[in-house]
């Protein structure tokens, strides 16, 4: 009887097995091998000297209310009207809210939809407290071992002068597309975009212009940030949306030395350790999921086959990602207290305490089960909850991966960085590629250059910077993506 047992046990752990190898060894591989394309015949001195030059314009967006210095965008704006005479005047151009500008290079054929090329020429502040720490001046420009250094190089004025080298150095070499280029660069994406990309799009939808894809940042090229063997190209196919609920909480005061028990700072404390302790729930799926579809069968064996089983596994899965505050941000709306504020003397007890606390929803969620979610778990009536008056976007519908366009990003991809992986991704940030999505079924978020772990962590921060060759190889790869994408 004992042998019969475990020769059925000993053949359901057999099935069991090959079922799993079977599921793991049916990860499709997504990758392609794509030829190098060809290099852009431009003074590599004179294109650094530009970007350098560019990075010089303090042009700061800072909290929502916050005094520009208008001189330095109009400054930015001239420049590149000079450095780039070709698109300055074989281009149709205009501004939007005197600040963003909008170029339309027409197609051969106006019955095919136009395609947009984004970035922004806004950047945040320098915290005055890190300067010292700064080892060149944040708008220096400097070129120094062999970086280019300076607040914009990351985010996003690279994007900017990159997208200007690549339409000049076409319109020098007669390039005439079949399908209509426009290209907008924002001057407020750090603030929302709504004076500029907003602006844009609302004109767009006035005169019904439908746009065939969007490209804007949002993804790059990570080199050790997931187990492969190669770097991963990762583009954003959708993005997170965003929502700030502000949470009041209300006493009757009084002096400290006889405090009640109904206190507002306390009641408001529990309400936030009741949200951190209670997280949305886990879910592999929209993006999340074709990226680890894309990218299955290159991670190390033991990963492959607990994803290739997710049936199994799923649950392990989101316990391994929800340990890591990156990966954790793929799978759930993140909840996150940001603001504080209450009393006014350390002897008086406050009437009133409040909260602000923001919200990235995944793609699936809502403002409205965010909203449930709240009162849910706080379960106290006394504490109001309303929206906080800033930024408020839903999140993105999933662009496709199968179409000619996400192709086209791939091969220019391959062909530009070549011993690398492309993979799908969900932009957990916010982009002005978000406002143009009425009008696109399709937005790709993506910047072609290249990153590691330590990289990632001066984007808006100390020493700033990017690597020459970096940003003078990437040109190529817009000329290439462009070519591929309008005839």
């Amino acid at each position: 009887m004992i042998k019969k047992i475990l020769f059925v046990l000993l053949g359901a752990f057999l099935m069991l097995l090959t079922i799993l190898l079977v599921n793991t060894f049916r990860l499709d591989n997504t990758q392609i091998e794509a030829e190098l394309n060809q290099p852009v015949d431009r003074n590599p001195d004179v294109m650094l000297n530009r970007f350098s030059r560019a990075l010089q314009y303090q042009t700061i967006s800072g909290d929502m209310g916050d005094q520009r210095n208008m001189d330095e965008f109009y400054e930015f704006l001239d420049f590149i009207d000079s450095e780039f005479p070709l698109v300055h005047q074989q281009l149709r151009h205009t501004r939007f809210n005197d600040l963003t500008p909008l170029y339309f290079w027409e197609g051969s054929n106006p019955d095919l939809d136009p395609i947009l090329l984004m970035g922004h020429y806004d950047v945040v502040p320098v915290d005055s407290t890190d300067l010292d720490e700064w080892l060149h001046e944040p708008f220096s420009g400097a070129v120094e071992d062999e970086y280019i250094w300076g607040r914009g190089t990351l985010d996003n004025k690279f994007n900017v002068m990159m997208l200007l080298e690549s339409v000049e150095y076409l319109l020098e070499n007669d390039y005439q597309p079949e399908r209509g280029i426009y290209m907008v660069f924002g001057h407020d994406e750090e603030i929302g975009g709504d004076d500029g990309a907003l602006a844009v799009s609302q004109f767009f939808q006035e005169q019904d212009t439908r746009l065939h894809f969007v490209l804007d940042e949002g993804g790059l090229v990570i080199d050790g940030v997931l187990p492969t063997d190669r770097p991963i190209a990762i583009i954003g196919i959708a993005e997170k949306g965003y929502l700030s609920l502000e949470l009041v909480a209300r006493s009757s005061g009084g002096h400290s030395s006889t405090p009640p028990s109904d206190k507002s700072i306390i009641k408001l404390s529990n309400a936030l350790i009741k949200l951190e302790q209670n997280p949305f729930p886990a879910r592999i799926d929209g993006a999340t999921e074709l990226m680890f579809d894309s990218i299955g069968n290159k991670l190390p064996f033991g990963l492959q086959m607990m994803y290739g089983n997710r049936w199994l596994t799923e649950g392990m899965i989101k316990n391994r990602m929800s340990r890591d505050r990156s990966s954790s941000a793929l799978i759930r709306t993140t909840i996150a207290p940001t603001m504080l504020r209450a009393g006014v003397k350390d002897n008086v007890l406050p009437t009133e305490a409040r909260a602000v606390v923001n919200f990235r929803i995944l793609p699936g969620d809502t403002f409205e089960s965010i909203k449930d979610h709240v009162r849910t778990v706080i379960d106290d009536e006394s504490i109001t909850i309303r929206e906080y008056d800033t930024i408020s976007t839903r999140p993105s519908a999933v662009s496709s991966v199968e179409g000619s366009v996400y192709q086209a990003l791939q091969e220019s991809i391959m062909s530009h960085f070549q011993n690398v992986y492309v993979s799908p991704y969900l932009v957990v940030g916010a982009t002005d590629s978000r406002h143009f999505i009425p009008i696109a079924d399709n937005v790709y978020r993506f910047s072609p250059i290249e990153m590691n772990n330590e990289d990632l962590g001066i984007i808006h921060g100390i020493n700033e910077r990017i690597g020459v060759d970096n940003y003078l190889n990437s040109i190529r790869f817009y000329v290439d993506f462009i070519q591929k994408t309008t005839q």
